[in-house]
């Protein structure tokens, strides 16, 4: 890259940190501002970063004061119901944007988010789905761009994320937006992925959401959820996100094609799986499936869920430095954020189908 230096500042320290992390030591990136609303982990990010050689760094309790700074760029990381709000701020500060998932929290904010980007256009913003970066994902695409699977006509995808039974307490915060979230509306990590790969986008969703039990009684909103999408090319879709139930960490894919089909092997940790695949076009594959050896990560280095968090940051200084178009822009992050706020209204009103609306992508 260019040899210019980003100075570069992080809201939402639990997240931020750790993801701006691996920016330490980076040529092209000065971490300058860090904030948090919470002054203990304001303290440790602050402590943490001096240990490790980040000097003159400045400390905030709030955004607004952030933004004040001399920052070139910010990293929104704070809680899921700001990340518009905290975004539209920073643009009108000035500051280059990359924003957590998902980017949106309601319909209307997918028009102020939109307008707020095309509004500013020496400024550059980018949706932050880490997912995207995952190797067995791009080697998915880049099959899929290949004709290896023909006509994609189903694909389906699992986030399967619940505490474990013993680790289950109060939230430390009554207000955590984890409490109250509704999972079917954090479903960018296993949507976005497969619109990406397929080169679709959603237009209808139906979902449900299970009540035969309760596993966390300190969670309000819906602790899982299944939606079933239908896409602009005709293929269907099934998201099943499930944060309340015995089961730990886990991304499930599958794609089913004309010519070839392809899934992840659920029998092993995420940061270990390869695919598994039958295509016509290799012979004797139509009963049996044969494997298709590339993992979460290209590399043994699986810090910041399999490597991906590095480049997915590192694209966004990268963007700015040469000034060329964000990778995964603000009509991709509407497109797959949007339909996890119309399947939780779907699953409201009993599973009832409803249209995508159009014309907020």
């Amino acid at each position: 890259m260019e040899n210019k230096v980003i100075k570069l500042g992080v809201v939402g320290l639990k997240r931020g940190a750790y993801v701006a992390w691996t920016l330490i030591g980076d040529e092209n990136v000065v971490i300058r501002a860090v904030a948090d609303s919470d002054p203990e982990v304001l303290k440790a990010c602050c402590e943490d970063y001096a240990k490790n050689g980040v000097t003159d760094l400045l400390a905030f309790d709030s955004i607004e004061e952030l933004l004040k700074s001399d920052i070139d760029a910010v990293y929104i990381a704070t809680d899921k119901p700001l990340h518009t709000k905290h975004t539209i701020m920073a643009l009108e500060a000035g500051k280059h944007v990359l924003s957590e998932i998902p980017v949106i929290e309601t319909l209307e904010e997918a028009k102020a988010l939109r307008d707020a980007v095309k509004s500013h256009p020496e400024l550059k913003y980018m949706a932050g789905e880490n997912c995207f970066y995952w190797a067995f994902i791009k080697a998915w695409k880049k099959m899929r761009e290949d004709g290896k699977f023909g006509e994609i006509l189903y694909a389906e995808s699992e986030y399967l994320h619940a505490i474990h039974p013993d680790d289950i307490k109060p939230y430390e915060k009554d207000s955590h937006w984890r409490k109250y979230n509704n999972a079917i509306t954090y479903l960018t990590h296993n949507l976005g992925p497969l619109l990406y790969i397929m080169d679709d986008y959603a237009v209808s969703v139906s979902c449900m959401v299970p009540t035969a039990a309760k596993y966390n009684e300190h969670s309000v909103g819906d602790e899982n959820g299944i939606a079933i999408f239908k896409t602009a090319k005709g293929a269907v879709i099934r998201i099943f996100i499930g944060f309340g139930m015995y089961v730990g960490y886990e991304h499930n894919f599958a794609m089913y094609g004309t010519r070839g089909s392809i899934l992840t092997d659920k029998t092993k940790p995420l940061e270990e799986a390869t695919s598994f695949a039958k295509m016509y076009e290799v012979p004797n594959t139509f009963e049996k499936y044969f494997e298709i050896p590339v993992k979460l990560s290209e590399t043994d280095d699986v810090y910041g869920h399999g490597g991906v968090d590095a480049k997915m940051i590192r694209d966004f200084i990268r963007c700015i430095i040469e000034d060329t178009d964000p990778p995964i822009d603000v009509d991709m992050g509407i497109r797959i954020s949007l339909p996890g706020i119309i399947a939780n209204e779907s699953a409201r009103r009993g599973g009832e189908l409803m249209e995508i609306p159009k014309e907020l992508y």
